[in-house]
């Protein structure tokens, strides 16, 4: 099969997909290649599938929203460390702790630290 002719994947919902959004269509193309782990490939298939879009057109999806944000079209952040989810929860447990001192105004607070 000519790697430019239309994919045996693609179905009528891919097609119904394309023709809705207007982002598929009459785009030139070039061959890419990626390296994926196998599993991660496999698994984002079964779900882009599922939504009636091939992967390389979820990809092109991504490139787009990546382009009209400038940037990553999602927030990519780091999990909080180990010493703010316990500082978290410490402060979870004092906040519920009834025996917890407490200070009825911010100079009470001082006054106690000596500042």
């Amino acid at each position: 099969m000519n790697r430019l002719a239309k994919s045996p994947q693609i179905d009528n919902k891919h097609l119904q997909f394309e023709s809705k959004c207007g982002i598929f269509v009459n785009m030139s193309t070039v061959v890419t290649n990626i390296r994926l782990d196998r599993e991660l490939k496999n698994e984002a298939t079964e779900l882009f599938n599922d939504l009636g879009l091939t992967l390389s057109q979820a990809f092109t999806v991504f490139l787009k929203q990546s382009l009209l944000h400038h940037g990553l079209p999602f927030a990519v952040t780091r999990p909080p460390s180990k010493e703010l989810l316990a500082a978290i929860d410490e402060g979870e447990k004092l906040a519920h702790d009834p025996n917890a001192k407490t200070y009825s105004t911010p100079q009470e607070l001082w006054d106690e630290l000596g500042i």
